[in-house]
């Protein structure tokens, strides 16, 4: 049996390239639903650390206004007709996220992720940070595939010590999305893969991925808990 493709790249892969440049490889209408989490614009670095050393700072994650303006007119671009993205963003560049989603896509709503654990920021002058936010939007119209939830999520966040990306997300929060808005054998993708976590919850939900990173050393991460869900299954 031949392998599945997609355009030029092999489905159920993370290939190590810029978003922008592999995208316009992928034709028109082929995915089922994004779920991504791009560069928030704030030359973040995490000061969680992990074998006694801090994260890098994000790559492209400053003065990368025209990569997030790209990639969401891409993702309109390439996915069916009727399908849902969701994109997540933090609340110090939201209006900007938010005005570059709804140049594509109807914006159904700002989904609250509460992490049930804040982080740092300004200790003495600003209220503890224990959310991020979700934009989820339509091409069409995306009917949900389970039962309606609040638009407040309660999910705990990653572990410091078991953290493989700053950034990285909950398995658990990323399949509500992907059972929600896709359906069993559908495409998802994710534009900036970080360690693969929207990969790993794509497989483990009985869905296919397509992803791109361009730092090597999450790719090999991944592809390493990508292989332990394969060799599970």
């Amino acid at each position: 049996m031949g392998k599945e493709l997609i355009g030029s790249f092999e489905l159920n892969r993370i290939y190590q390239m810029d978003v922008i440049k592999a995208i316009k490889y992928i034709p028109d209408k082929q995915i089922d639903l994004i779920v991504t989490d791009p560069p928030y614009l704030m030359n973040y670095r995490s000061n969680r650390r992990v074998k006694m050393e801090k994260f890098d700072h994000i790559a492209n994650d400053i003065n990368s206004e025209e990569l997030i303006s790209d990639y969401f007119k891409e993702c309109y671009r390439v996915l069916k007709d009727d399908t849902a993205i969701y994109s997540f963003c933090s609340w110090h560049n939201v209006d900007f996220f938010k005005q570059e989603f709804e140049k594509h896509f109807k914006l159904k709503n700002i989904v609250v992720w509460n992490k049930n654990n804040h982080g740092s920021g300004d200790l003495k002058g600003a209220y503890a940070p224990k959310h991020e936010f979700v934009l989820f939007g339509h091409k069409g119209r995306s009917l949900f595939r389970e039962k309606r939830i609040p638009d407040v999520v309660d999910c705990a966040k990653v572990p410091s010590p078991k953290l493989t990306h700053p950034t990285e997300k909950p398995l658990d929060l990323l399949k509500i999305f992907i059972r929600n808005s896709s359906d069993p054998g559908g495409i998802v993708m994710d534009g900036f893969a970080g360690t693969g976590s929207t990969c790993l919850a794509a497989l483990e939900e009985g869905r296919k991925f397509i992803s791109f990173e361009i730092e090597p050393k999450y790719i090999e991460i991944a592809n390493i808990r990508i292989e332990s869900i394969k060799f599970e299954n």
